[in-house]
């Protein structure tokens, strides 16, 4: 029997809401965003209707929550070369593939079967490029990465990579990262930096990256 909230203790509620939110990114990512819904998050967490219902109004206030739950800041090591640190982002990468992007949210934002769920999930990608886009000028900056280099293009590129791969059904691992950044690295580095691929630093101030 879907379990219901009207005599649940505080710790249950919070146990909950997590399993709304969990049950809406699986459904998102395995079926895309037309497949989330209030009906579908019930059958898939095994919570009642009324229970989703006191916490969000429609299936665009759940889906929107769903797709923020998924946001996780994580700090750029700052003892990485800059090539390394493109190797790692990549890799973290693979967390928002897994907690979001699976091949149904990719092929929904290719086609554009719901105009307004994919408005929300642009918007979470719009700020990942943004961040990106500012990693890529304080290298630009630092002297390791071309100064003649589209920052918007570059993590156009990088984003495009990581959802192609997904799109195809390959993995995101450390192997797929590195066949990527073997091939991009050369247009991407500073000529002096071409030959230090692995060995510089990076700057102190490295902005913090949300996957």
């Amino acid at each position: 029997m879907a379990d219901d909230l009207r005599s649940t203790p505080t710790g249950a509620s919070r146990s909950i809401d997590d399993r709304i939110l969990d049950s809406a990114l699986e459904i998102l990512k395995e079926r895309g965003p037309l497949a989330v819904n209030i009906e579908s998050v019930s059958a898939e967490a095994g919570i009642a209707k009324t229970t989703i219902y006191r916490r969000y109004d429609d299936r665009e206030a759940l889906l929107k929550a769903a797709i923020n739950s998924a946001k996780i800041e994580v700090d750029i090591p700052s003892d990485l070369s800059t090539y390394d640190t493109f190797r790692w982002l990549l890799h973290e990468a693979s967390e928002l593939a897994d907690n979001v992007v699976g091949r149904g949210t990719a092929a929904a934002m290719l086609i554009i079967e719901d105009p307004e769920s994919v408005a929300l999930l642009r918007e979470m990608i719009k700020v990942r490029a943004s961040r990106l886009s500012a990693l890529v000028r304080s290298r630009v900056d630092a002297g390791d990465l071309r100064a003649d280099l589209d920052l918007g293009l570059v993590a156009t590129i990088l984003l495009g990579a990581v959802l192609g791969q997904i799109i195809r059904g390959g993995s995101v691992d450390d192997e797929w990262a590195e066949s990527v950044l073997e091939l991009l690295w050369p247009a991407f580095a500073a000529p002096e930096a071409l030959g230090q691929a692995t060995t510089r630093s990076t700057p102190a101030d490295t902005p913090a990256f949300e996957v």
